[in-house]
């Protein structure tokens, strides 16, 4: 390892503006107008600099900048609920120091006015605050930048981008209860008030289910005949080259390509999309039901996590926007449920744009 000069400037300079007063988030932004890049190459972000007090990590606790490796502080087990592998830290008293003066960056006396600072400012509680996991958490978007909106003074949804990297100018906000209600409420209206598009829907999906199954039963014939010839002709060939009539070579080459096309056919019959897809005969009941049911699930703690579950299948993200009005922020439902009600409202539409990747909207209206 080996200082780099113009990257261990930068790494100075954010010493010095965290002990002249300014904070992880305005240095973030500031590093990201002036177009610098981040360790990994992108934005920088508040946790950037700040980094982890339990984890040492961060720019401003990396001890390497005071010429000091710290080995083992973590390891790294497998998770038993997602098969991933996730760091866990090690205590102190298995960590392995090592001192290489040669690297140091930053002066004792710098680093010493920094961590004091990190100090005052830090807290377990201030942590456990925000741990509390939210209805709608994962699925809050900034209409604006497209990146995600965190809770913010423990009740408000801000963007993430706008906070902690400064590359956002989107000023809108909303309390989290708020949007619960809106995006409840919207689903309630579209779904309770509008069952014959989702029949509508549905009975164009089981058209559709129809005419793909005669589309496959038809190819599956056509494929069947041409795997008989090609069956026949290879035997052909083997009959000529085992018989010994003539020169083979030729029909070496055709044989050759007879049991490509024959290994094509078989691979594209065994991996043709299934047919046997259905849709449950009573859907806008089942949908009418879980809507129903969210209002009821989240007024008791223990079923909260259902309630999300429920949320998840039908809602792919919630972008916020700011509205005509100051203080109304707009809300969108992007999702499987808005593209079913965008398709059910359009009979020119058929049913195989279902699920094509193109985004379908539904405004949520005020509450």
């Amino acid at each position: 390892r080996e200082i780099e000069p113009d990257q261990a400037a930068i790494i100075r300079q954010i010493f010095e503006n965290y002990a002249n007063g300014s904070s992880p988030r305005s240095i973030a932004a500031r590093l990201n107008a002036d177009g610098i890049p981040s360790p990994r190459g992108g934005l920088w972000n508040a946790s950037t600099i700040n980094g982890s007090r339990q984890r040492r990590n961060g720019v401003l606790n990396n001890e390497l900048y005071l010429g000091r490796i710290i080995y083992n502080r973590q390891r790294f087990v497998k998770d038993p609920e997602t098969g991933k592998r996730v760091s866990r830290p090690n205590p102190p008293d298995l960590w392995i120091t090592q001192e290489v003066p040669h690297l140091k960056i930053i002066d004792d006396a710098t680093w010493e006015v920094v961590q004091s600072l990190k100090s005052r400012f830090s807290s377990h509680a201030g942590n456990k605050r925000q741990s509390k996991k939210r209805l709608l958490s994962g699925l809050v978007r900034c209409g604006s930048c497209g990146g995600g909106m965190t809770i913010i003074n423990r009740e408000r949804y801000s963007c993430s981008a706008k906070r902690e990297r400064g590359t956002c100018d989107n000023p809108v906000g909303i309390k989290s209860k708020e949007l619960e209600d809106r995006v409840l409420d919207g689903l309630r209206a579209i779904l309770l008030g509008r069952d014959d598009l989702v029949k509508e829907f549905a009975d164009a999906f089981r058209s559709e289910v129809i005419r793909l199954r005669r589309m496959s039963a038809n190819q599956d014939r056509t494929w069947q005949k041409e795997l008989q010839k090609i069956e026949k002709g290879i035997a052909r060939c083997l009959s000529f080259i085992t018989d010994g009539d003539g020169d083979p070579g030729s029909v070496r080459d055709t044989l050759r390509k007879l049991e490509e096309r024959k290994h094509d056919l078989t691979a594209r019959m065994q991996t043709q999309p299934p047919t046997d897809i259905t849709i449950h005969p009573n859907i806008a009941e089942l949908y009418r039901r879980k809507v129903q049911d969210l209002q009821t699930l989240l007024e008791d703690e223990s079923s909260r996590p259902q309630a999300m579950e429920i949320m998840r299948s039908m809602v792919d993200r919630i972008e916020v926007s700011p509205g005509t009005k100051r203080g109304e922020p707009e809300v969108l439902l992007v999702g499987a449920l808005a593209s079913i009600l965008d398709y059910a409202a359009t009979p020119t539409k058929n049913a195989a744009s279902f699920g094509d990747g193109v985004g379908r909207v539904l405004m949520v209206a005020g509450a």
